[in-house]
């Protein structure tokens, strides 16, 4: 059989890029509100969310060590998308972590050129960097062209780790978009000498007094240490201790804050003692005369919203494409758990908990900011959501027929939340943010806050943030993936929004490929496990798959399920299995085919089955079927 080469070159990517369905343009963010002073971000950083902030840190520690990527790598990859989606701190902090690492200034000063994956002369590291230079800008597009160039360069546990490491960092990115970070002095000395005519900016991220000056960067020594801690108190041949500890006070350590080192919790509403003013009575937090003591003063103008008033949502379009995306339900299956259970603890404390927010306002939330974040998965998931929690508030979680429309005509309304007649203006402003964040670089300001202040508490607003960082890699890694999203979600928003031009895009997938779970039925389950005494598998009860263990012999950071030499720490890389290390193998993924073959035939070195249907390459070859085409064996 004659196959017809496919193109998995940087250029014929970026011109499928170039082809794909441009959101509208946001109305540009006014100059006033770019110059109003930033509130204290002390009290309202989200660290202050210790539980939560902890989770962040995990991950983002663990995702950087060496693992299938070195953590030089990864850095390089990081800096790149951080400069991109414009994070002056995590810019900063990236590129002295290189520095620390012993990367020459101009390598580094190199990594911000607007054409600096054309450089590269590396196919294999073009590939990652094309995709960092999606990741990087929001609304994300992951088309399967994009996936074939990673599949023809990398294993799928590579890419999954590649993809983890991206949507962590765009919670991380979001984060300091929302809350500018204050830059530690250290850092900012060195990027102030090396960075400015690169195109970093310190200025919203410069510390405007003591208090706000952070104590050290999470970088060099101090992150080393870290991972050291994490690592030697995670048992990851125990499914009931799967939750690695931070040894340390890492969050006061990073923040310079005096966060109270106990998340106590005596009446287990969710809000933690320093915040709860009633900490025996549950969900009566809010003592007297705190929401007044946080409106903004009268010299501050209100939010303008015709400003900001812009078209968020645009429905998903089908890309035509020559190649399927295969296997992708098995990416997330194979991320690297450590870093995984950090963002998975993020996501349930956040969205699977009510505490100075309902689960009906964090779930419109999380449904505005992935309208506007183009993740169609998560639309699908947030409009389920805000469903399956209005129906725990019924007897036998069951709405009544009656009500059914105004629930429906609510989930509709905010396609358009600015003229809902269902929206508070207070949820309008925290909206506002939802939406605002969406899109990286971001377009929240220090006004943004402002409105929120006039409304929420110092503890909701922090909440109202952290909702928005689990978002950011929610939306991320879902994107990311094009993941496909689980039945009764995708079916019940069909049904409610379709009638609205909502279309489910690349994220209808196969009954094959569909998850068993939407995000409220898998918490569900892990209670009911734990209650029962079983012990939970988060990561495997969520994907549908089971999901390896993190044991790791040779200490080299790839788990033993995806190491080819799992007691020597210099080799890893063997993808068939057959001992020959994947840099001395002429068939990488030994399917009969030779790389070069594979190379020129448009198949995937890496992967015995390009097209996910289950039937080798080399037989599809012999058989007279496409072996990039899932519908053909």
């Amino acid at each position: 059989m004659q196959l017809k080469p496919i193109a998995h070159t940087v250029s014929a990517v970026a011109a499928l890029l170039m082809s794909t369905v441009v959101f509208a343009e946001a109305p540009p963010v006014p100059e006033v509100d770019q110059a109003m002073p930033l509130y204290d971000r002390h009290k309202i950083d989200i660290s202050n969310l210790r539980d939560f902030y902890n989770a962040l840190l995990i991950s983002d520690a663990m995702i950087h060590a060496d693992a299938m990527f070195d953590a030089e790598t990864k850095w390089r990859l990081t800096l790149r998308q951080m400069f991109l989606a414009g994070s002056g701190h995590h810019t900063a902090r990236s590129a002295y972590q290189l520095s620390k690492m012993g990367v020459p200034v101009e390598e580094i000063r190199a990594i911000f050129a607007a054409d600096y994956v054309a450089t590269l002369d590396d196919a294999r590291l073009k590939a990652a960097f094309t995709y960092i230079d999606l990741m990087g800008r929001y609304p994300i597009m992951s088309p399967p062209e994009l996936h074939a160039q990673l599949r023809t360069n990398y294993t799928d546990r590579q890419i999954a780790e590649l993809m983890q490491l991206a949507s962590i960092n765009n919670a991380s990115a979001t984060h300091d978009a929302v809350v500018p970070i204050a830059t530690d002095q250290e850092t900012l000395d060195w990027a102030n000498e090396n960075l400015v005519d690169v195109g970093w900016d310190p200025s919203r991220n410069a510390s405007t007094s003591a208090e706000e000056q952070r104590a050290n960067p999470f970088v060099g020594d101090a992150l080393t240490e870290a991972v050291a801690e994490i690592d030697a108190a995670w048992q990851r041949d125990d499914l009931g201790a799967v939750e690695p500890t931070l040894a340390s006070d890492w969050v006061n350590f990073v923040t310079g804050y005096d966060v109270p080192t106990l998340t106590f919790d005596g009446d287990r509403d969710g809000i933690e003692e320093p915040f709860d003013a009633f900490p025996t009575a549950v969900l009566d937090w809010e003592g007297e005369g705190l929401r007044q003591l946080n409106i903004p003063s009268s010299d501050v103008p209100p939010f303008d919203v015709a400003a900001y008033d812009y078209t968020y949502f645009e429905p998903a379009k089908a890309v035509a494409s020559g190649v399927p995306y295969s296997d992708r339900q098995r990416l997330d299956t194979n991320w690297p758990r450590q870093a995984a259970i950090g963002t998975l603890a993020m996501d349930a404390y956040i969205l699977q908990a009510e505490r100075t927010m309902d689960f009906d306002e964090i779930w419109s939330l999380f449904f505005v900011y992935q309208l506007a974040s183009g993740c169609v998965h998560c639309q699908a998931h947030g409009a389920f959501g805000i469903y399956d929690y209005s129906e725990d508030e019924y007897f036998h979680d069951e709405i009544p027929d009656e009500d059914l429309p105004e629930l429906i005509a609510y989930i509709q309304s905010l396609l358009d939340f600015e003229r809902s007649e269902f929206v508070t203006p207070a949820m309008k402003a925290a909206m506002r943010v939802a939406r605002d964040s969406a899109r990286l670089p971001s377009r929240v300001t220090a006004a943004h806050i402002e409105e929120l202040r006039r409304y929420y508490t110092d503890r909701e607003i922090q909440e109202i943030f952290a909702v928005i960082v689990v978002n950011a890699w929610l939306s991320g890694s879902m994107q990311s993936v094009a993941v496909v999203t689980d039945q009764i979600s995708m079916a019940f928003t069909q049904r409610t929004l379709g009638p609205k031009g909502w279309k489910a895009g690349a994220h209808i997938g196969l009954p094959s490929e569909q998850r068993p779970y939407h995000m409220s039925q898998f918490f569900d389950r892990l209670f009911a496990d734990m209650n029962s005494g079983k012990v939970p598998d988060g990561a495997s009860i969520w994907t549908g798959i089971d999901v390896p263990l993190a044991i790791d012999n040779d200490g080299d950071g790839v788990e033993n399920e995806f190491d080819g030499f799992p007691d020597d720490p210099n080799r890893w890389a063997d993808t068939d299995g057959d001992g020959i290390e994947d840099k001395l193998d002429n068939d990488i993924d030994g399917d009969g085919l030779n790389n070069s073959v594979e190379l020129s035939a448009g198949t995937f070195p890496y992967k015995a089955d390009s097209d996910g249907d289950g039937v080798a390459d080399m037989a599809e070859i012999n058989d007279g079927t496409d072996p990039l085409d899932p519908n053909t064996y």
